[in-house]
């Protein structure tokens, strides 16, 4: 780990999900967390150097995010163990870490059920739009991006705990 904070997102190719996640959520955060907080994203396929589907791009961009940069790259010991956080994209991800990875085992969290309060919830997976057309990358980008506001003071009370601590 590192002085800062360090947000990882995982799905499974790196192409969709988690850089979309990963936009938007610098996007929330580097207003007043850029200098303190590192966001990033891999995939459990292993993939390297592929860039983001040209639908995920364009629902980013309608969400004012520019995602063009960013090229896939597969989970390693490395890239988790910089990770103070670890938001995944389905159970299957979760399960693939804490076989792999146990170490992070308590860094490891699903999106949609991090910081959850009430009811358990039915659906823990945000499914994979590949192959889908654009009105589906829009529906997951969406939800992706109320997930993201839901955990947010959860995520930013985490970020002040560590670094109060550091100091």
């Amino acid at each position: 780990m590192n002085d800062g904070f360090n947000i990882l997102f995982v799905c499974s190719g790196n192409a969709c999900r988690s850089p979309m996640a990963e936009g938007l959520l610098k996007k929330k955060l580097y207003p007043d967390y850029a200098k303190k907080v590192t966001v990033s994203s891999a995939g459990t396929l292993g993939l390297q150097g592929s860039p983001p589907t040209s639908h995920a791009l364009t629902v980013a961009r309608e969400k004012g995010v520019d995602i063009s940069q960013h090229r896939s790259r597969g989970v390693n010991q490395q890239i988790l163990e910089r990770a103070d956080l670890i938001l995944v994209m389905a159970p299957h991800h979760f399960d693939y870490i804490i076989e792999k990875f146990p170490s992070v085992k308590n860094r490891v969290f699903l999106l949609k059920s991090y910081a959850a309060e009430g009811e358990p919830i039915e659906n823990v997976a945000i499914s994979d739009p590949i192959g889908e057309n654009l009105s589906f990358y829009r529906t997951i980008i969406n939800q992706i991006e109320r997930e993201l506001d839901r955990i947010l003071p959860a995520v930013k009370s985490k970020i002040d705990h560590k670094l109060q601590n550091k100091a």
